[in-house]
């Protein structure tokens, strides 16, 4: 016989582990995660930097940042496991007049809706973060309520209160395909037989529009490399040390494992065509960022000297998904009744991991989000969606600028 279960997630990433929490909180049994590697989040989430910060120019992202700050914070103490939220703030560094004035209208927004940020002075940041060196900066904001997260740590959190809640995770399952009938999911098919399912929850991350794509919807969405760096250790790191953005040059820095951990979006981003790649291909298998990271340490250094001589511990290979405005594809598959998709995390899937869940979980259980998520639509691009070309150039464009200055600021 076929084996059953009510909620079928595919793909054990932090999003899908995220909603399988939600759901068992929530009440809903028999919840099933099914994990193509032999582990659970190991392909983009623990490559992913982590940062949590709320300055958001919609409402809707606003308040899904909220909830996580909210959430992790008080997941130890409500699950018994560590997210391992390290709520340090964040530094806003600007190198141009020019930015100097988008962080004041920034700033102005942050205050409207109720969060704590303000200019400090050259002084407060060189304490914040003694590395950097002030006199190559123009000035600042910090927003003392942001954080980071060790990725992989809070991923595996969700786990392991989802399976403290009754949640099955099974490992070492890839999707081979699905299975339907008139328009309504029945389950997928994997090497071990099928597995039925009432209701089938996408969250596979870079493969999901893939994977949707099997099932014959069309899902705007552009796997993009975005890679990063640990360095070696530095003594001297200060545990209230925040995350820092340097904007200008489009990268951002935070500690990690007694070291720094830094990034940056390209210029010049690369797409990967995932439909071209063997089924077989992981994260692991992107050529490690080499060229990539001696870029952004050459844009770091001015402000961070101590970069150029800090020998990298550790290259991380990142793939992030863009839709061409950056924000989430989330929500049910046209056509397809009980198929829900969430991709296009937009180098935002770690902070927006909670809401995520929780948006999965009310539309499955009420038959609504909760709220209007129309900014995340499957369909919001219509026929466009289907032009790659399009799609890769308007994706890259977005994930090139994401620093930018906009006219929204």
């Amino acid at each position: 016989m076929a084996q059953q279960t009510e909620v079928l997630i595919v793909g054990g990433g932090i999003w899908g582990l995220s909603t399988a929490y939600h759901l068992a909180k929530s009440g809903q049994k028999d919840v099933l995660v099914l994990e193509r590697n032999e582990e659970i989040a190991v392909e983009t989430t623990p490559q992913a930097a982590g940062l949590v910060g709320q300055i958001r120019s919609s409402a809707t992202m606003l308040n899904a940042i909220r909830y996580a700050l909210e959430l992790f914070s008080q997941f130890p103490n409500e699950t018994g496991h560590d997210t391992g939220l390290r709520q340090t703030g964040s530094l806003m560094v600007a190198l141009t007049p020019e930015r100097m004035e988008a962080y004041g209208r920034q700033i102005e927004r942050s205050h409207r809706n109720g969060i704590e940020a303000d200019f400090v002075s050259h002084a407060e940041m060189a304490r914040l973060a003694p590395a950097l060196d002030v006199s190559k900066v123009e000035g600042g904001y910090f927003v003392p309520n942001d954080g980071y997260v060790d990725p992989q740590q809070c991923a595996r959190a969700y786990a392991a209160a989802a399976r403290d809640l009754g949640v099955q995770i099974q490992l070492n399952t890839p999707v081979t395909g699905f299975r339907q009938r008139n328009g309504e999911i029945l389950g997928v098919e994997t090497e071990n037989g099928l597995i039925e399912s009432n209701q089938l929850v996408i969250t596979a991350g870079p493969w999901g529009a893939t994977l949707a794509k099997k099932l014959g919807a069309t899902t705007a969405a552009q796997p993009i490399r975005h890679q990063r760096v640990r360095t070696v250790a530095s003594p001297g790191i200060p545990d209230h040390h925040p995350a820092v953005r340097v904007t200008d040059v489009s990268c951002y820095l935070r500690p990690d494992k007694d070291g720094y951990l830094y990034g940056f979006f390209e210029p010049t981003p690369v797409s990967i065509d995932l439909e071209a790649m063997p089924s077989n291909f992981r994260t692991g298998d992107i050529e490690p960022p080499v060229k990539v990271m001696a870029e952004a340490q050459r844009r770091l250094v001015p402000t961070f000297p101590i970069l150029k001589d800090l020998e990298i511990a550790e290259y991380r290979r990142g793939m992030t998904t863009f839709a061409p405005d950056g924000a989430y594809l989330i929500g049910p598959v046209p056509g397809i009744d009980r198929l829900y998709l969430a991709t296009g995390c937009a180098a935002l899937g770690i902070a927006g991991s909670a809401a995520v869940g929780r948006w999965l979980t009310n539309w499955i259980i009420n038959g609504s989000p909760g709220e209007d998520l129309g900014m995340f639509s499957h369909q919001r691009f219509g026929a466009q969606a289907a032009d790659q070309d399009w799609l890769r150039r308007e994706s890259e464009q977005f994930y090139a600028n994401y620093y930018g200055i906009r006219a929204d600021e």
